[in-house]
Protein backbone atom coordinates (compact mmCIF):
# COMPACT_ATOMS: atom_id res chain seq x y z
CA UNK A 1 0.00 0.00 0.00
CA UNK A 2 2.71 2.15 1.11
CA UNK A 3 4.64 1.29 -2.11
CA UNK A 4 1.65 2.32 -4.52
CA UNK A 5 0.99 5.82 -2.59
CA UNK A 6 4.92 6.36 -3.35
CA UNK A 7 4.30 5.20 -6.28
CA UNK A 8 1.36 8.09 -7.29
CA UNK A 9 3.32 10.87 -5.36
CA UNK A 10 5.99 10.56 -7.84
CA UNK A 11 3.93 10.35 -10.95
CA UNK A 12 1.90 13.49 -9.54
CA UNK A 13 5.16 15.36 -8.82
CA UNK A 14 6.76 13.84 -12.87
CA UNK A 15 3.57 15.22 -14.66
CA UNK A 16 3.54 18.56 -12.51
CA UNK A 17 7.47 18.91 -13.27
CA UNK A 18 6.99 18.30 -16.67
CA UNK A 19 3.85 20.84 -17.16
CA UNK A 20 6.48 23.44 -15.82
CA UNK A 21 9.23 22.98 -17.32
CA UNK A 22 7.72 23.07 -20.91
CA UNK A 23 6.10 26.44 -19.60
CA UNK A 24 9.48 27.51 -18.74
CA UNK A 25 10.86 25.71 -21.79
CA UNK A 26 8.58 27.73 -24.20
CA UNK A 27 9.34 31.37 -22.39
CA UNK A 28 12.80 30.73 -22.95
CA UNK A 29 12.25 29.32 -26.68
CA UNK A 30 10.07 32.90 -27.13
CA UNK A 31 13.43 34.57 -25.99
CA UNK A 32 15.76 33.04 -28.00
CA UNK A 33 13.68 33.63 -31.60
CA UNK A 34 13.70 37.33 -30.77
CA UNK A 35 17.19 37.43 -30.42
CA UNK A 36 17.35 37.21 -26.94
CA UNK A 37 19.82 36.36 -23.97
CA UNK A 38 18.70 33.03 -23.18
CA UNK A 39 21.37 32.42 -20.31
CA UNK A 40 21.15 35.57 -18.33
CA UNK A 41 17.59 35.08 -19.16
CA UNK A 42 17.53 31.61 -17.65
CA UNK A 43 20.17 32.66 -14.54
CA UNK A 44 18.32 36.43 -13.98
CA UNK A 45 15.24 33.90 -13.20
CA UNK A 46 16.31 31.64 -11.16
CA UNK A 47 19.33 33.21 -9.02
CA UNK A 48 17.93 36.75 -8.42
CA UNK A 49 15.04 36.03 -6.53
CA UNK A 50 17.09 34.45 -3.73
CA UNK A 51 19.64 37.35 -4.22
CA UNK A 52 18.76 39.88 -1.19
CA UNK A 53 16.38 40.01 1.45
CA UNK A 54 13.83 42.45 -0.73
CA UNK A 55 13.61 39.91 -3.38
CA UNK A 56 12.71 36.84 -0.85
CA UNK A 57 10.41 39.11 0.82
CA UNK A 58 8.47 39.91 -2.67
CA UNK A 59 8.19 36.35 -3.13
CA UNK A 60 6.11 35.84 0.15
CA UNK A 61 4.45 39.23 -1.29
CA UNK A 62 3.14 37.67 -4.25
CA UNK A 63 2.42 33.98 -2.26
CA UNK A 64 0.20 35.28 0.02
CA UNK A 65 -2.43 36.46 -2.73
CA UNK A 66 -2.15 33.52 -4.74
CA UNK A 67 -2.14 30.93 -1.01
CA UNK A 68 -5.63 32.95 0.04
CA UNK A 69 -7.27 32.82 -3.57
CA UNK A 70 -5.93 29.27 -4.27
CA UNK A 71 -7.21 27.98 -1.00
CA UNK A 72 -10.61 28.75 -2.18
CA UNK A 73 -9.90 27.61 -5.54
CA UNK A 74 -8.73 24.26 -4.49
CA UNK A 75 -11.90 23.71 -1.65
CA UNK A 76 -14.14 24.20 -4.79
CA UNK A 77 -12.27 22.00 -7.02
CA UNK A 78 -12.75 19.40 -3.82
CA UNK A 79 -16.36 19.69 -4.89
CA UNK A 80 -16.09 19.26 -8.26
CA UNK A 81 -16.93 23.05 -8.92
CA UNK A 82 -14.32 25.28 -10.87
CA UNK A 83 -14.02 29.36 -9.21
CA UNK A 84 -12.54 31.22 -12.19
CA UNK A 85 -13.73 34.41 -10.62
CA UNK A 86 -11.35 34.91 -8.28
CA UNK A 87 -9.71 37.77 -10.05
CA UNK A 88 -13.05 39.64 -10.38
CA UNK A 89 -13.68 38.97 -6.56
CA UNK A 90 -9.90 40.14 -5.87
CA UNK A 91 -11.09 43.42 -7.27
CA UNK A 92 -14.52 43.88 -5.30
CA UNK A 93 -12.40 42.82 -2.33
CA UNK A 94 -9.68 45.37 -2.76
CA UNK A 95 -12.48 48.29 -3.50
CA UNK A 96 -14.61 47.59 -0.55
CA UNK A 97 -11.58 47.70 2.09
CA UNK A 98 -10.79 51.08 0.42
CA UNK A 99 -14.35 51.91 0.83
CA UNK A 100 -14.22 50.64 4.76
CA UNK A 101 -11.33 53.48 4.94
CA UNK A 102 -13.01 56.15 3.83
CA UNK A 103 -16.88 55.81 5.07
CA UNK A 104 -16.03 54.36 8.43
CA UNK A 105 -15.22 56.97 10.82
CA UNK A 106 -14.93 56.79 14.61
CA UNK A 107 -13.53 53.25 15.38
CA UNK A 108 -10.05 52.52 17.25
CA UNK A 109 -7.34 51.65 14.32
CA UNK A 110 -7.23 47.82 14.78
CA UNK A 111 -10.68 47.55 15.16
CA UNK A 112 -11.10 49.74 11.82
CA UNK A 113 -8.88 47.67 10.31
CA UNK A 114 -9.95 44.54 10.97
CA UNK A 115 -13.49 45.66 9.49
CA UNK A 116 -11.69 46.37 6.61
CA UNK A 117 -10.52 43.03 5.68
CA UNK A 118 -14.16 41.73 7.11
CA UNK A 119 -15.58 43.70 4.22
CA UNK A 120 -13.12 42.50 1.47
CA UNK A 121 -13.93 38.93 2.51
CA UNK A 122 -18.12 40.12 2.54
CA UNK A 123 -17.48 41.99 -0.81
CA UNK A 124 -16.24 38.45 -2.79
CA UNK A 125 -18.94 36.63 -0.90
CA UNK A 126 -21.44 38.73 -2.42
CA UNK A 127 -19.23 38.64 -5.66
CA UNK A 128 -19.77 34.62 -6.25
CA UNK A 129 -23.03 34.26 -4.93
CA UNK A 130 -25.20 34.74 -8.60
CA UNK A 131 -22.81 31.92 -10.38
CA UNK A 132 -22.97 29.64 -7.00
CA UNK A 133 -27.07 29.87 -7.10
CA UNK A 134 -27.21 29.81 -10.81
CA UNK A 135 -25.19 26.56 -10.86
CA UNK A 136 -26.59 24.86 -7.28
CA UNK A 137 -30.25 25.98 -8.39
CA UNK A 138 -30.13 25.90 -12.05
CA UNK A 139 -26.90 23.55 -12.78
CA UNK A 140 -25.77 26.73 -14.96
CA UNK A 141 -22.10 26.24 -16.11
CA UNK A 142 -20.47 28.24 -13.33
CA UNK A 143 -16.90 28.71 -15.21
CA UNK A 144 -18.91 30.82 -17.67
CA UNK A 145 -20.55 32.57 -15.06
CA UNK A 146 -17.51 33.50 -12.81
CA UNK A 147 -15.33 34.40 -15.69
CA UNK A 148 -18.22 36.52 -17.16
CA UNK A 149 -18.32 38.44 -13.64
CA UNK A 150 -14.59 38.90 -13.47
CA UNK A 151 -15.27 41.74 -16.54
CA UNK A 152 -18.03 42.85 -14.73
CA UNK A 153 -15.36 43.66 -11.45
CA UNK A 154 -13.56 45.55 -13.65
CA UNK A 155 -16.13 47.96 -14.77
CA UNK A 156 -17.28 48.05 -11.13
CA UNK A 157 -13.43 49.18 -9.78
CA UNK A 158 -13.30 52.02 -12.98
CA UNK A 159 -16.72 53.28 -11.69
CA UNK A 160 -15.95 53.31 -7.95
CA UNK A 161 -12.12 54.38 -8.90
CA UNK A 162 -14.16 57.57 -10.94
CA UNK A 163 -16.40 58.26 -7.69
CA UNK A 164 -16.86 56.77 -4.69
CA UNK A 165 -13.60 56.28 -3.69
CA UNK A 166 -11.63 58.46 -6.07
CA UNK A 167 -8.87 60.10 -3.75
CA UNK A 168 -9.53 63.83 -2.93
CA UNK A 169 -5.72 64.16 -4.07
CA UNK A 170 -6.32 62.71 -6.89
CA UNK A 171 -5.98 65.43 -9.55
CA UNK A 172 -8.45 64.00 -12.11
CA UNK A 173 -7.00 60.52 -12.09
CA UNK A 174 -8.73 57.27 -10.99
CA UNK A 175 -6.62 56.82 -8.09
CA UNK A 176 -7.59 56.51 -3.97
CA UNK A 177 -5.80 58.48 -1.53
CA UNK A 178 -2.86 56.86 0.95
CA UNK A 179 -4.14 54.84 3.46
CA UNK A 180 -3.34 56.76 6.34
CA UNK A 181 -0.59 54.35 8.91
CA UNK A 182 -3.00 53.25 11.00
CA UNK A 183 -4.72 51.62 8.58
CA UNK A 184 -1.97 49.68 7.15
CA UNK A 185 -1.03 46.20 8.12
CA UNK A 186 1.94 46.44 10.27
CA UNK A 187 5.24 45.69 8.16
CA UNK A 188 7.10 42.09 9.57
CA UNK A 189 10.35 42.56 7.82
CA UNK A 190 11.47 46.94 7.80
CA UNK A 191 12.79 47.81 4.19
CA UNK A 192 10.37 45.22 2.82
CA UNK A 193 6.95 45.25 1.98
CA UNK A 194 5.97 42.18 3.97
CA UNK A 195 3.34 42.40 6.20
CA UNK A 196 1.38 40.10 8.73
CA UNK A 197 -1.10 39.18 5.85
CA UNK A 198 1.06 36.69 5.50
CA UNK A 199 0.52 35.40 9.29
CA UNK A 200 -3.10 35.90 8.57
CA UNK A 201 -3.02 33.44 5.61
CA UNK A 202 -1.22 31.00 7.27
CA UNK A 203 -3.79 30.97 9.68
CA UNK A 204 -6.89 30.49 7.48
CA UNK A 205 -4.35 28.09 5.74
CA UNK A 206 -4.99 26.06 8.93
CA UNK A 207 -8.42 26.46 8.85
CA UNK A 208 -9.51 25.28 5.71
CA UNK A 209 -6.79 21.82 6.21
CA UNK A 210 -8.75 21.52 9.40
CA UNK A 211 -12.48 21.68 7.63
CA UNK A 212 -11.54 19.60 4.78
CA UNK A 213 -9.92 17.01 6.12
CA UNK A 214 -11.50 17.13 9.44
CA UNK A 215 -14.51 17.79 9.57
CA UNK A 216 -17.98 16.08 7.62
CA UNK A 217 -18.35 18.92 5.33
CA UNK A 218 -14.91 17.75 3.95
CA UNK A 219 -15.64 14.25 3.38
CA UNK A 220 -19.22 15.85 1.95
CA UNK A 221 -17.36 17.76 -0.33
CA UNK A 222 -15.05 15.18 -1.27
CA UNK A 223 -18.09 12.82 -2.43
CA UNK A 224 -20.16 15.59 -3.82
CA UNK A 225 -17.10 15.95 -6.19
CA UNK A 226 -16.53 12.39 -6.68
CA UNK A 227 -20.22 11.28 -7.40
CA UNK A 228 -23.34 13.50 -7.27
CA UNK A 229 -24.91 9.84 -7.21
CA UNK A 230 -22.88 9.01 -4.18
CA UNK A 231 -24.15 11.99 -2.24
CA UNK A 232 -27.43 11.99 -2.96
CA UNK A 233 -27.22 8.58 -1.88
CA UNK A 234 -25.32 9.40 1.28
CA UNK A 235 -28.06 12.04 2.28
CA UNK A 236 -26.09 14.48 1.47
CA UNK A 237 -27.80 17.97 0.40
CA UNK A 238 -25.41 18.82 -3.06
CA UNK A 239 -26.98 22.33 -3.11
CA UNK A 240 -25.54 23.17 0.53
CA UNK A 241 -22.02 21.55 -0.49
CA UNK A 242 -22.27 23.75 -3.75
CA UNK A 243 -23.52 27.00 -2.25
CA UNK A 244 -20.74 26.48 0.51
CA UNK A 245 -17.43 25.88 -1.17
CA UNK A 246 -18.56 28.77 -3.35
CA UNK A 247 -18.98 31.39 -0.67
CA UNK A 248 -16.33 30.34 1.61
CA UNK A 249 -14.29 30.65 -1.98
CA UNK A 250 -15.53 33.76 -2.63
CA UNK A 251 -14.98 35.42 0.37
CA UNK A 252 -11.26 34.28 0.37
CA UNK A 253 -11.13 35.65 -3.23
CA UNK A 254 -12.50 38.87 -1.33
CA UNK A 255 -9.57 38.98 1.31
CA UNK A 256 -6.79 38.58 -0.88
CA UNK A 257 -7.82 41.77 -2.60
CA UNK A 258 -8.33 43.54 1.03
CA UNK A 259 -4.85 42.10 2.16
CA UNK A 260 -3.27 43.37 -0.53
CA UNK A 261 -4.57 46.95 -0.57
CA UNK A 262 -3.86 46.72 3.25
CA UNK A 263 -0.76 45.26 3.39
CA UNK A 264 1.22 46.36 0.16
CA UNK A 265 -0.29 49.06 -2.28
CA UNK A 266 -2.17 50.85 0.86
CA UNK A 267 -4.11 52.99 -2.44
CA UNK A 268 -5.90 51.48 -5.41
CA UNK A 269 -5.62 53.33 -9.10
CA UNK A 270 -7.05 51.85 -12.42
CA UNK A 271 -3.56 50.56 -13.41
CA UNK A 272 -4.29 47.92 -10.56
CA UNK A 273 -7.11 46.17 -12.15
CA UNK A 274 -5.25 42.94 -13.84
CA UNK A 275 -3.01 41.44 -11.44
CA UNK A 276 -3.27 37.76 -12.62
CA UNK A 277 -3.50 36.43 -8.93
CA UNK A 278 -6.73 34.68 -9.74
CA UNK A 279 -6.12 33.31 -12.92
CA UNK A 280 -2.86 32.63 -11.19
CA UNK A 281 -4.04 30.97 -8.57
CA UNK A 282 -6.10 28.26 -10.74
CA UNK A 283 -2.88 26.73 -11.57
CA UNK A 284 -1.50 27.07 -7.98
CA UNK A 285 -4.79 25.10 -6.54
CA UNK A 286 -4.31 22.27 -9.50
CA UNK A 287 -0.04 21.99 -9.17
CA UNK A 288 -1.29 21.07 -5.08
CA UNK A 289 -3.63 18.59 -6.12
CA UNK A 290 -6.85 20.60 -4.30
CA UNK A 291 -4.55 19.37 -0.98
CA UNK A 292 -4.35 22.68 1.31
CA UNK A 293 -0.49 22.26 2.04
CA UNK A 294 0.62 21.13 -1.36
CA UNK A 295 -1.75 24.58 -2.43
CA UNK A 296 0.65 26.29 -0.32
CA UNK A 297 4.22 25.00 -2.00
CA UNK A 298 2.73 25.52 -5.52
CA UNK A 299 1.85 29.33 -4.34
CA UNK A 300 5.43 29.66 -3.02
CA UNK A 301 6.63 28.14 -6.54
CA UNK A 302 4.93 30.67 -8.57
CA UNK A 303 5.49 33.23 -6.53
CA UNK A 304 9.17 32.31 -6.99
CA UNK A 305 8.71 32.67 -10.47
CA UNK A 306 6.37 35.98 -11.00
CA UNK A 307 9.60 37.48 -9.09
CA UNK A 308 12.30 35.57 -11.23
CA UNK A 309 10.22 36.63 -14.52
CA UNK A 310 9.96 40.13 -13.52
CA UNK A 311 13.80 40.44 -12.99
CA UNK A 312 14.39 38.53 -16.21
CA UNK A 313 12.17 41.25 -17.91
CA UNK A 314 13.93 44.09 -16.41
CA UNK A 315 16.92 42.88 -17.07
CA UNK A 316 17.02 41.43 -20.55
CA UNK A 317 14.68 43.39 -21.43
CA UNK A 318 11.53 41.32 -23.24
CA UNK A 319 7.97 41.80 -23.17
CA UNK A 320 6.29 40.75 -19.65
CA UNK A 321 3.95 39.03 -22.30
CA UNK A 322 6.32 36.43 -23.02
CA UNK A 323 5.64 35.56 -19.05
CA UNK A 324 1.75 35.08 -19.39
CA UNK A 325 2.83 32.74 -22.61
CA UNK A 326 4.65 31.00 -19.74
CA UNK A 327 1.88 30.80 -17.52
CA UNK A 328 -0.19 29.66 -20.35
CA UNK A 329 1.76 26.86 -20.94
CA UNK A 330 2.11 25.83 -17.40
CA UNK A 331 -1.84 26.23 -17.18
CA UNK A 332 -2.19 23.51 -20.25
CA UNK A 333 0.12 21.36 -18.99
CA UNK A 334 -1.09 20.87 -15.99
CA UNK A 335 -4.55 20.55 -16.97
CA UNK A 336 -3.29 17.63 -19.28
CA UNK A 337 -1.51 15.96 -16.55
CA UNK A 338 -4.15 16.23 -14.46
CA UNK A 339 -6.35 14.65 -17.46
CA UNK A 340 -3.70 11.63 -17.81
CA UNK A 341 -3.12 10.96 -14.09
CA UNK A 342 -7.07 10.14 -13.97
CA UNK A 343 -6.95 8.18 -16.81
CA UNK A 344 -3.72 5.89 -15.16
CA UNK A 345 -5.02 6.14 -12.07
CA UNK A 346 -8.94 5.19 -12.59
Amino acid sequence: MQAAAVTRLLRVLGFNALAVALGIGAALGIIAAVGGDVWTALTSFLFLPLSDPYNIAEIFVRFIPLYTIGLGIGLALKAGLWNVGGEGQFLIGAVLAIAGAIYIQGLPPPLHLTVMLLLGALGGLLWIIPPAVLRARFGANEIVVTLLLNIVAIQFTLFALDGPIRGKASAGYMITDVLPEELRLPVLIPGTRLSIALIITLAIAVVMYLLVEKTPFGVHAKTVGESWETARYAGISIPKIIMTTMLVAGALGGLAGALHVTGVLHRFDAGQTSHGFGYLAIIVAMLGRKNMAGIGLAALFFAYIIIGAENMSRIIRIPFPIVYAMEGVMLAGVTLADYFLARRMG
